[in-house]
This record gives structure tokens, C-alpha cells and sequence, in this order.
């Protein structure tokens, strides 16, 4: 098997998302402390922020131990992301969110969202990456959809 293209490729950004969930329990908490006379809602508010909680200590994980660049192969019949590879059988789905710079999302057969570790942005050669990751999809009949898409945590 030779190699068709390796490109760089860094990882989307988990900020926004991080600051949005620490907004929202923040919010939440001063809610439910400024309304104790209802007792569901306390309830509700304080699940809710300890499921914010969890989200946000998965993604500070992920902020601090996952390498913000890594390498893509493409390979004739598969795609490896960093290590991890993907054959051509096995992918449902290729999303494409954006257009400045665009994020892709590999969707296998057996997941319902693209999982993080699939999704990733070309960085040196985008226009090159993306090109050749079209011609890949459409040589092996996967189907690639420019649309947004939700990825799991």
C-alpha cells in the first residue's frame, strides 16, 4: 500500500464549547439559588449543572492531554488519523462544516456522530487536502456531505 498524501491537520477547537457550558451552569446555579421555593426545579438545576460539570472536566481532559496537531494519511482503501485507521468499508459518512477552514468529520459505520478523534482541519495544504480527500471519497463511493454536523464529546 503506498501512501497517496500525509498532510498536517490540527484538531478543532473546544473552547467555545467549554465557555458556553461553564455560561450556561453558571447561569443555572444562580437560578436555582435565587428560587428554592420550587423543589423539581432544584432538583433539575442541580442534575443539570453536575452533567455541565462532567462536560466541562472532559473537555479541560482533552484541552490538556490531546496534541493539537497530528497527521492524516491517505491511503488507497483507508484513512489513517493520527493512529488510528479507518478502512474504506467501514466510514458511513464524511462531514465537511465551514468554508474558511473547514472541519472534517469521519463518521463510521457504527457510530451515530462523528467521533472527536475523526474530526480534524487541514492546516498547510488545505485546498490540496481537501481535493484529494474528495477524489478518495468518491473512488471509494463514501458519501461526503458539506453540511454542519454535531461530533461526541
Amino acid at each position: 500500500m503506498e501512501n497517496i498524501g500525509a498532510y498536517k491537520v490540527s484538531r478543532p477547537s473546544l473552547m467555545s464549547l467549554l465557555f458556553s457550558m461553564i455560561f450556561s451552569s453558571g447561569i443555572l446555579l444562580l437560578n436555582t439559588r435565587n428560587n428554592m421555593e420550587y423543589n423539581v426545579l432544584l432538583y433539575f438545576g442541580y442534575i443539570w449543572s453536575a452533567f455541565c460539570l462532567i462536560v466541562v472536566i472532559i473537555l479541560l481532559y482533552r484541552i490538556i492531554t490531546i496534541r493539537k496537531f497530528i497527521e492524516v494519511r491517505i491511503l488507497p482503501d483507508s484513512i489513517i488519523v493520527e493512529n488510528k485507521e479507518i478502512q474504506a468499508n467501514q466510514i458511513d459518512n464524511i462531514y465537511v462544516k465551514g468554508y474558511f477552514i473547514p472541519v472534517i468529520g469521519i463518521k463510521p459505520v457504527d457510530h451515530k456522530f462523528p467521533p472527536y478523534r475523526l474530526c480534524f482541519s487541514f492546516l498547510d495544504e488545505e485546498y490540496k487536502g481537501m481535493k484529494e480527500l474528495t477524489a478518495w471519497a468518491e473512488s471509494n463511493q463514501i458519501k461526503l456531505s458539506k453540511k454542519r454536523f454535531m461530533r461526541w464529546l
